[in-house]
């Protein structure tokens, strides 16, 4: 009976050790909750503090002059050498280090070196941080001594502190020493900056105090000289005003060039004026009417305008013409038009116009014995007709009953422009010039034929 209750008791033994386990494993988890709970505590709260502090507007000032006095003594102090207890070393490049030419410039011109080349430069971050800062470096060129004829010459990096490596992009050149000869140049002018003048505004020719200068450089550089100008600013001006203005030399090209220019500036007078002139407004249609139709009148809000220019501009100026588009018109309208500026006009004190225009049924009519003149005999020639009946021509017009009444010959010029004629029997191109726009003019005969004698 013993034999057979020992598996009994054996089972009961594994049952109890096996609840004993699982109490002992909720006692880890709980442990293990408790735990992360108190971790997730604590870093909520250090998370909430650092957001506090770092986005209030006092503290946040604060951190960052901290963290920025940190950052300066750990650069300028080494702390990177003291706390590893090694060098920390960087490395940088340099661009655009203007080379330092040593020579008797006032003797001599010197061509072939570089304007400027690159440096790298290695050693600790601290040093080069340093020479960054104060850039008290440059290249130089020792040219002392020699004398005119080509040479290679040694650039070296100069000021630089001893604790760094430097290696130039480029260490040599081969330049080229010819000596120094002067030569009178006239002087001329450009007015700048007149983008930043009131455009009513016109300069007189300045008059200098010195008319020639003298210019210093090799025999061949002062071949390619082309021009030497002063340069007048006439930002702003409104009234005469004396300026010293700077005075440059120019190559064939147009390219500034580097040369001794006694003396460098010059003192220069400048009148400033603004000439002006009131004119007529004329629109002119362009195009037929539709249906048609045509312009009976004009209505415009100002009948002229006043224009600012050159005297000599202004005198052939009679009118400014405003075009407007006919083949739009269908009806009476209201139009806004833009009022052009004439070649050499700089400004009119109006820039657009308000007209009513009016239609109505348009006729034709024709217009005879209108007389056909020449312009331009530049060269003296003598004509005579083909044509004996070509003294006159007649003229078609079309426009509302109300105007072409009005039109007679004299509201016509015809003519043909002789400036480009030559000796012998040739055809002319005729050409029509209307005082009267809102007709619509053409001429009857495009041509006519003359024989062109000296």
């Amino acid at each position: 009976m013993s034999q057979k209750k020992k598996p009994i008791v054996q089972d009961l033994d594994k049952l109890e050790l096996a609840k004993a386990i699982a109490e002992q494993s909720k006692k880890v988890i709980k442990t293990y909750s408790s735990i992360e709970f108190i971790f997730m505590r604590i870093v909520r709260f250090f998370s909430m503090w650092i957001d506090r502090l770092l986005f209030n507007p006092k503290s946040g000032k604060i951190v960052s002059l901290i963290l920025a006095v940190i950052l300066y003594v750990a650069i300028n102090f080494n702390i990177g050498e003291i706390i590893f207890e090694t060098p920390i070393t960087s490395g940088v490049t340099i661009d655009n280090i203007p080379v330092n030419v040593l020579s008797n410039d006032e003797v001599y011109e010197v061509s072939g070196l570089p304007s400027n080349v690159k440096a790298y430069v290695v050693g600790d971050m601290s040093d080069i941080t340093l020479i960054r800062t104060q850039k008290a470096y440059s290249v130089v060129a020792d040219l002392t001594g020699l004398l005119e004829g080509t040479h290679e010459v040694k650039l070296s990096p100069k000021d630089f502190s001893t604790r760094v490596e430097v290696a130039l992009s480029q260490s040599s050149a081969v330049v080229t020493i010819k000596k120094k000869v002067s030569q009178h140049f006239n002087l001329e002018y450009d007015f700048i900056n007149t983008d930043k003048m009131n455009q009513e505004y016109v300069l007189s020719d300045p008059v200098f105090k010195d008319q020639e200068i003298i210019i210093r450089a090799s025999q061949d550089t002062l071949a390619q000289i082309g021009i030497v100008k002063a340069l007048i600013d006439a930002s702003g001006v409104t009234a005469d005003f004396v300026q010293t203005a700077p005075i440059v030399a120019y190559d064939q090209d147009g390219n500034k060039m580097n040369v001794d220019i006694i003396p460098s500036s010059v003192e220069v007078s400048v009148g400033v004026s603004s000439p002006n002139k009131t004119v007529n407004i004329m629109v002119v249609p362009n195009g037929d009417i539709p249906n048609g139709m045509a312009i009976e009148s004009i209505v415009l809000d100002q009948q002229n305008v006043t224009i600012f220019g050159r005297e000599t501009v202004l005198q052939n100026i009679e009118s400014i013409q405003v075009p407007i588009d006919a083949t739009t018109l269908s009806a009476n309208t209201s139009l806004v038009a833009d009022i052009p500026l004439p070649t050499g006009v700089k400004k009119t004190s109006v820039n657009r116009v308000n007209m009513q225009v009016t239609l109505g049924v348009g006729v034709s009519s024709r217009v005879e014995d209108v007389f056909i003149q020449f312009v331009n005999n530049v060269q003296g020639y003598r004509f005579t007709l083909m044509d004996p009946d070509d003294t006159q021509t007649a003229i078609e017009i079309f426009g509302t009953q109300s105007n072409v009444d009005t039109i007679t010959a004299d509201d016509f010029y015809v003519y043909f422009d002789m400036s480009k004629l030559e000796e012998g029997e040739q055809d002319v191109q005729l050409l029509l010039r209307s005082y009267k726009p809102l007709v619509k003019a053409s001429l009857v005969k495009q041509t006519i034929r003359i024989n062109v004698v000296k």
